[in-house]
């Protein structure tokens, strides 16, 4: 971290700590100094301790900062609101107009209910858990010394906190992804790029072959392509079957496995597929669905039964924006007293996610698979 930066959480951690809006730090001699004065007061200590524990889950700090892969899944409060307040009512059907066929004696009756048919098709999974970490008042003292130390003791105690908190949203987005396609897993939302082709054009190509074709992998960029454009027109194809949706480009969002990916740029110049999807889509690449070690497989139990489900060779997901998205429903963190006998703190970071996902809305994933 620069040295103003380290100052001015300092600072800002001062502005709202009872009785210290009156020191500033500007140098390393006001820092020695306001440690004296911290350490001098364990009530002082305690507040400033929990108060920077805050602070620091505001700001973006230069450790070594861990970003989530699917931090576009996240959704704000206002976001989620509209989300939960969504009301799921098929469309009307269309009925004779009696109006063209009025006869002497009778009357037409315009009070006929017609209720709106509502089906909802949306789960919700909700993460409680909790981080925490202590820090001995020797570090504490340590801190106060320099610019830093004090950069170092962040750093080392609340950046990685930080980070480890990063990497449960990704985990959790990843479980949120990967219950839809299990949830649509053997429906026409499945899509298999391999048997397709090798209908279409009369060949027997195998997953492990198919990989190394330039044709194959043309085809899947065009087949891509048109998933895309079906998806903006108002059908029941890739929502639940029900409901009908319409998704536009700027509502779409696609995902692609890196491995993939790279087959694409290396085997065919696909400059084109690329460029459409990331300034229209919100394309974006994934190195693993579930796990590292076989990057393209999942295996989930499903949200709406429990069953277990295997889906392998997954190489892409395209979705509605309402299709699926997490929450960050509550978030605080909080000190305790310092424990004399030990000589040290514990700092609690409590969090509760959830993610949703609403079958309804339109959602395809792409798979390669020989039967």
């Amino acid at each position: 971290m620069a040295v103003n930066q380290i100052f001015s959480i300092v600072n800002s951690v001062n502005s709202q700590t009872m009785g210290l809006t009156d020191l500033t730090v500007v140098d390393e001699q006001g820092l020695v100094s306001l440690g004296q004065t911290i350490l001098n007061s364990q009530n002082l200590t305690d507040t400033w301790l929990n108060t920077l524990a805050q602070r620091i889950g505001r700001t973006i700090i230069s450790f070594r900062e861990y970003n989530s892969k699917f931090s576009d899944m996240i959704l704000d409060d206002m976001e989620w609101g509209n989300i939960i307040q969504k009301i799921k009512v098929s469309m009307p059907q269309a009925t004779s107009d009696e109006s063209y066929n009025l006869q002497n004696g009778k009357s037409v009756d315009m009070y006929k209910v017609a209720n709106p048919v509502v089906a909802q098709t949306f789960f919700t999974s909700e993460t409680p858990y909790q981080f925490y970490v202590t820090i001995q008042r020797t570090q504490l003292q340590e801190a106060f010394t320099s610019q830093s130390a004090m950069s170092g003791f962040i750093g080392a105690i609340y950046g990685e906190v930080q980070n480890a908190i990063e990497l449960s949203l990704e985990s959790l987005a990843r479980n949120c992804l990967n219950n839809f396609i299990a949830e649509v897993n053997g429906t026409g939302r499945a899509i298999n790029l391999l048997k397709m082709y090798n209908t279409e054009a009369d060949k027997t190509l195998t997953v492990a072959s198919c990989k190394h074709d330039a044709d194959f992998l043309r085809y899947c960029v065009s087949r891509m392509n048109l998933v895309s454009k079906y998806m903006t027109n108002m059908s029941t194809i890739y929502s639940d079957g029900v409901q009908t949706r319409h998704t536009p480009k700027s509502l779409q969002r696609f995902r692609v496995l890196e491995d993939f990916e790279s087959r694409l740029e290396t085997v065919v110049q696909y400059g084109a597929f690329r460029d459409g999807y990331v300034k229209l889509n919100g394309y974006n690449t994934t190195s693993f669905w579930q796990s590292i070690k076989t990057p393209s497989d999942i295996k989930v139990n499903k949200a709406s039964d429990g069953s277990e489900t295997d889906v392998k060779e997954i190489v892409a997901v395209m979705y509605d924006r309402d299709a699926l998205g997490l929450y960050k429903k509550d978030s605080w963190n909080s000190t305790t007293p310092f424990n004399s006998a030990g000589g040290y703190y514990n700092t609690f970071y409590h969090h509760k996610e959830l993610y949703f996902n609403d079958l309804s809305e339109n959602f395809v994933f792409f798979y390669l698979a020989e039967e």
